[in-house]
């Protein structure tokens, strides 16, 4: 047990030095060898710092869920989710110190919510509607949303195929493996390159324009 936590130290030491996930278990192996924690365990602690967490003590074991369900723990897990409305049910009951079963118990009898995409209340759409609603209030204007086209979206036509040009044919063993290899390949991106993008745009807009918002097919602006 001692080496485990001595382990867990180093896992958050490294966190907080800004190491990747990928850089700790390797230092961790390299320190520890056979007795290094697994992959499995290194990866749970490391997103347990990650999201905020600072012992490095177990975590206490569930006792009946009616010793967890009292007004006091309803006021807590009510305060998280009003904080973050998007957090899911372990996020919850770790930070309010109590086990996941209880938790879900508290949302959905106690305070009567749902959870839609995996999130409890969704903030997004919650907000969206808010707005409208502000601006409906004040008489203002509200154009509606052309129909979504992946040839007027940078993110579509541009960013995107680049990343998965640069990652074809890599295989990765982890999620975190593929999104520090994606950030490294997205800054490697010259300046110019972007630019160049920008104003391939524009010459989609005025194409999309002068065509009567017709179907037509190509990529030659000019």
């Amino acid at each position: 047990m001692k080496d485990l936590e001595e382990q867990r130290v180093c896992i958050k030491f490294s966190f907080k030095l800004g190491k990747t996930f990928i850089e700790t278990f390797q230092m961790l192996q390299q320190a520890y060898g056979e007795d290094c924690v697994s992959h499995t365990q290194c990866h749970e602690w490391y997103q347990r710092f990650k999201s905020g967490r600072t012992f490095i003590e177990d975590d206490a074991k569930c006792g009946w869920p009616s010793t967890s369900m009292d007004n006091d723990h309803v006021e807590k897990v009510l305060a998280v989710i009003h904080q973050n409305r998007r957090l899911i049910v372990g996020e919850v009951a770790e930070e309010v110190g109590i086990c996941k079963h209880p938790c879900h118990l508290i949302l959905t009898d106690k305070l009567k919510m749902c959870r839609v995409a995996a999130k409890f209340v969704p903030r997004l759409l919650t907000d969206a509607l808010l707005i409208c609603e502000f601006l409906t209030k004040r008489e203002a204007t509200i154009v509606p949303q052309s129909p979504y086209s992946p040839d007027l979206a940078p993110a579509d036509f541009f960013l995107f195929p680049k990343l998965k040009s640069s990652l074809k044919g890599r295989r990765f063993q982890m999620v975190e493996e593929i999104e520090e290899n994606s950030t490294q390949d997205f800054h490697a991106i010259p300046q110019n390159t972007f630019q160049d993008a920008l104003q391939n745009w524009k010459k989609r807009w005025e194409w999309c324009i002068k065509s009567g918002r017709e179907y037509f097919e190509g990529d030659k602006f000019d």
